[in-house]
């Protein structure tokens, strides 16, 4: 009778596992952060508006835009959330921008060592 109620119980457990559920190796981390974000930066003189599309490999194009000029925007989120990206005009990289980001929002510093200035960055999914 145990060896029944064994082999019942044991029947179940395996019936009722799943193969639904995807193998950790096999979940994309990036893809949280893919898609479109906005936002907006200030500093002690610049400020302004970025976009940029994230796609499934974390690599991030879009633009970022000041009163006066517009650079191109390209960076990198990491696997948890970091990220870095780089602006440039058509020849000179001009500043930087690093942080973190969650599914929805984003936020960090940037800084243009050529201008001398620095300053904050948020951002979310759109």
């Amino acid at each position: 009778m145990n060896l029944c109620l064994f082999g019942i119980l044991t029947l179940g457990t395996i019936a009722c596992n799943s193969d639904d559920n995807v193998p950790a190796e096999q979940v994309n981390p990036y893809e949280k952060f893919q898609g479109t974000w906005t936002g907006t930066f200030s500093g002690n003189t610049e400020g302004g508006t970025w976009t940029a599309t994230f796609d499934e490999n974390g690599k991030a194009i879009g633009i970022l835009s000041t009163n006066n000029y517009s650079f191109d925007l390209t960076g990198q989120v990491s696997e948890n959330g970091k990220i870095t990206a780089q602006y440039k005009n058509e020849t000179t990289e001009v500043g930087t921008m690093t942080g973190t980001m969650t599914a929805t929002s984003a936020s960090g510093t940037w800084k243009s060592p050529l201008l001398n200035i620095e300053g904050v960055w948020e951002g979310s999914k759109n």
